[in-house]
């Protein structure tokens, strides 16, 4: 509870262990971290666009990043893990979300591959 401001009836948010300065829909990417594999990432996508939008412009080449910063996100992470592997975390998720990491980034590249751009030219690596 030390990331929450409480301010009478106002609540704020803080966590600045991944604040940095990045593209800006990586937030989306930190935000479902742990969860990216769950059903509900897909509806949660859609209204952090939803909101976005009410504010500020996105554009469908924008759209299209957001799976990418996800998978970077998850990579990091599983990096992370097995840098910190004496920490609670580590200890918890253990080799299974790295296995869990490795079955996502196939799924991701088979999804990138399959993927053609605005001018039907298929995308590759």
């Amino acid at each position: 509870m030390a990331n929450l401001l409480v301010d009478g009836a106002r609540l704020g948010v803080i966590d600045f262990d991944d604040c940095g300065f990045s593209w800006f829909f990586y937030d989306f990417a930190a935000a479902v971290s742990f969860m990216e594999q769950e059903p509900v990432v897909a509806e949660l996508q859609a209204s952090w666009l939803d909101g976005y939008r009410a504010t500020a412009p996105v554009s469908h080449e924008d759209e299209l990043m957001l799976p990418i910063f996800v998978m970077l996100r998850r990579m990091l992470l599983t990096a992370w893990i097995a840098s910190h592997s004496d920490t609670e975390t580590a200890r918890r998720l253990g080799t299974g979300y790295t296995d869990g990491t490795v079955a996502m980034g196939e799924r991701f590249l088979h999804a990138l591959m399959g993927t053609r751009n605005e001018t039907g030219l298929l995308i590759s690596l």
